[in-house]
């Protein structure tokens, strides 16, 4: 039913008697025109000729006026309900004889709701960790609420429902928090109220679950670690559990823990020493007891980093001096470095070790320091130097001074470094200053104090270099840190500190000395060595610290994934100096481990300049290794490797207890109400199904329609073709 009320008409102008005063003039003018006629005119055709020229004033007066046609109208409707129905794993757990989708289809095909259902505007949806119409789409290995809220939300936009009533155990484990969805829309009005019904009914079964992991996700081999292990259990007084943590199968710690009371929240500490670098899949299991209701949440897996507890350095030199005594100092004195001298000269006896003629001796090492280095001394080593820099991802540092400057250019050395000689050119004894580069303050090789200002003014303090070796070619994938700091133009700008980056390796390289100063001078004057340790620690650190940052690589997500997560990769495309490679293509394949064998393949997307993105959905539960192949052209320009697993058990598996405070807070937070299982018939009382009766009030603009425009040219068109025909034209 739809009554019309307050039908009027308004005009733009506000003065519409001058318009129609206007309209009379003219169609008095018409009138006029065609009472004396040459030739004469019957009296039908002239009646015609008013009538076309008429409609034509008619319609331009409607065009001036702008008359818009305002209405206000009853109207009513049945009250809309959306049906929300979770189809999650935790739906399928059986309490009292039968699960909650049993449950919550008898209810739903029960009279009251039959009768329900027809006497309002009905529609429903399933949830788990989707949205959708279809339960046969649903992902049931979590159950993202707060997503299927908002997701629900846009979709009623342009007619909102009445009431959401919610049909679930609670229980929301992925995605956005349910109540700051609903909390952010009902401060908008665009979420309905929501009458929550919890098909949960209190678990009476004995249950023991882990319930998360703390624990550092990157360590020391040999040092001591702590992993702390949250618990939950229902019905589960005076049970004795042992939480164990191992790899491959070997156990490393475990803990007993006693159980007091019926229901509660605990925490064990697991201790454990790992012993080798590298990154290592750990899992935490407690063993099965007897009666326990689900056994998928008693163990998770986790990934971890170890590093190693000491780093080994090798410090090369043609000759020791007073640079090489402090930097040896400052490494020994450090809990992180062992330190191997190594005197290339060959006269210092038993002084040192003998510099690596082998791959797999130089490979020992993680950082190495070669001093005022004669590169002729060193071409028998160059392969193995490059390979440590590019494969092994090892880093160097390289001091040029004197002895360096007097080979002059050596092409396989400059080749590593990220500035060098053109021609032979001796070093220059003269004092001079560095000014670190604008855009490097913050880079850990330049950043002396916290702010930009102290940065440029810790420099400018600095005891002043004495010895320049002055390098005018600068390698297009260089990093300049620091330069020369001159007032003769022709001098300033000179690199004096810079690197480069070699695939996962780095090289630094420096062209002033000395640097031992910086401590040696200050510590005359009753200060400390803050500068040079800093200085010392910050750029090591840089160097030996791998940050996984190869310009070229295929990364996952993570190492561990949950049944029904999404396990993606990142893929990384760019040169040495971090540009985007344009065109690459790529891919990733997942190969499974052990009897049942599965290969899936899929490729490298696009989405930002020299990044890409790689997805595989519904794998499998197992341990898959992986290839992520970048190429360019036909070449290959790399291959990363590594592997992922996919646990055998679900989000929803870890808890599947209900949550009736959640569902209380949400159908509080909208006005709604909360009801049980057993309070179904109650709920749908408290919805009424009168119909609601709606005001609304409308407008339809005529002035601008196209009929108006149609109708001036259509009359004016039929009066010339008459008056044409008549020849009075």
């Amino acid at each position: 039913m739809t009554d019309y009320s307050n039908i009027t008409i308004d005009f733009l102008t506000n003065t519409p008697w001058l318009v129609g005063l206007a309209l009379a003039a003219l169609v008095g003018l018409a009138i006029l025109a065609y009472l004396r006629t040459n030739p004469p005119l019957s009296g039908w055709m002239r009646l015609l000729l008013y009538t076309l020229r008429l409609i034509a004033l008619v319609a331009l007066f409607a065009a001036l006026m702008e008359p818009v046609l305002s209405f206000s109208r009853q109207r009513e409707r049945k009250p809309k309900v959306t049906l929300l129905l979770d189809r999650s794993a935790s739906m399928s757990r059986i309490e009292s004889e039968l699960s909650r989708t049993a449950r919550s289809d008898s209810l739903l095909s029960s009279a009251p709701f039959e009768r329900f259902s027809s006497a309002v505007d009905f529609q429903q949806g399933f949830f788990g960790g989707n949205l959708s119409e279809n339960s046969g789409e649903i992902d049931d290995s979590r159950t993202a609420l707060g997503e299927a809220f908002d997701e629900l939300r846009r979709g009623e936009f342009a007619e909102p429902s009445d009431y959401w009533l919610l049909m679930s155990d609670g229980n929301s484990n992925s995605g956005r928090e349910p109540l700051e969805t609903v909390g952010g829309s009902v401060s908008r009005g665009t979420v309905p109220k929501i009458m929550a019904i919890d098909l949960s009914m209190g678990g009476g079964e004995f249950d023991l679950a882990l319930k998360d992991i703390n624990f550092n996700p990157v360590l020391f081999a040999g040092e001591e670690t702590e992993i702390r292990v949250g618990l939950s259990w229902r019905n589960a007084e005076q049970k004795n559990v042992i939480v164990e943590l191992t790899r491959s199968n070997k156990q490393l710690s475990s803990e007993r823990f006693q159980i007091d009371r019926t229901t509660g929240l605990g925490e064990v500490t697991l201790r454990f020493k790992p012993d080798e670098p590298g990154r290592h899949l750990f899992r935490i299991n407690i063993p099965v007891l007897e009666g326990e209701e689900n056994e998928g949440n008693n163990s998770r897996s986790f990934a971890v980093k170890v590093l190693k507890s000491k780093l080994l350095v090798l410090l090369a030199t043609e000759s020791p001096d007073y640079e090489v005594g402090f930097l040896r100092r400052f490494l020994d004195q450090s809990d992180k470095y062992e330190v191997d001298l190594s005197v290339l000269s060959g006269k210092a006896g038993n002084l040192g070790v003998r510099f690596p003629t082998r791959q797999t001796e130089l490979n020992r090492y993680d950082l190495l320091i070669l001093h005022d280095p004669n590169p002729n001394s060193l071409a028998g080593q160059q392969e193995i130097i490059r390979s440590f820099l590019s494969e092994k991802g090892g880093a160097a540092w390289v001091l040029l001074g004197e002895r360096f400057a007097e080979q002059g250019p050596v092409e396989w050395f400059n080749n590593l470094l990220p500035f060098y000689q053109s021609r032979k050119r001796p070093a220059r004894f003269v004092e001079f200053h560095g000014a670190p580069v604008e855009g490097q303050l913050f880079h850990p090789a330049v950043r002396l104090a916290e702010d930009q200002t102290s940065i440029r003014s810790a420099w400018a303090e600095l005891p002043p270099f004495k010895v320049l070796v002055e390098c005018d070619q600068v390698h297009p994938e260089a990093i300049l840190l620091v330069n020369r700091s001159s007032a003769n133009p022709s001098e300033a700008g000179l690199p004096l500190m810079g690197s480069r980056r070699f695939g996962p390796g780095k090289l630094y390289a420096t062209a002033a000395l000395p640097i031992w100063t910086w401590g040696f001078a200050n510590v005359g004057f009753g200060s400390d060595e803050k500068e040079y340790d800093q200085f010392l620690q910050s750029l090591a650190g840089w160097l030996t610290v791998k940050d996984d940052l190869d310009p070229i690589r295929v990364v996952p997500d993570k190492q561990v994934y949950n049944r029904g997560e999404t396990v993606g990769f990142d893929g990384f495309v760019f040169d040495q100096g971090y540009r985007p490679i344009p065109a690459a293509m790529g891919t990733v394949v997942l190969e499974s481990e052990g009897n049942s064998s599965r290969r899936l393949e899929t490729d490298l997307v696009p989405t930002d300049p020299g990044k890409y993105r790689a997805e595989f959905n519904n794998v499998e539960p197992g341990k898959y290794s992986f290839v992520g192949t970048v190429e360019k052209d036909g070449r290959i320009l790399s291959e990363s490797k590594g592997e992922v697993l996919v646990e055998r058990f679900s989000l929803e598996q870890f808890d599947q207890s209900g949550n009736p405070a959640l569902l209380t807070a949400l159908a509080q937070a909208t006005g709604g109400s909360y009801f049980s299982v057993n309070e179904f018939d109650q709920a749908l009382e408290q919805m009424p199904t009168a119909a609601i009766v709606v005001d609304e009030s409308g407008e339809i603009v005529l002035w601008n329609k196209t009929w108006l425009l149609l109708t001036i040219i259509l009359a004016l068109s039929l009066e010339w073709l008459v008056r044409k025909m008549n020849q009075l034209i």
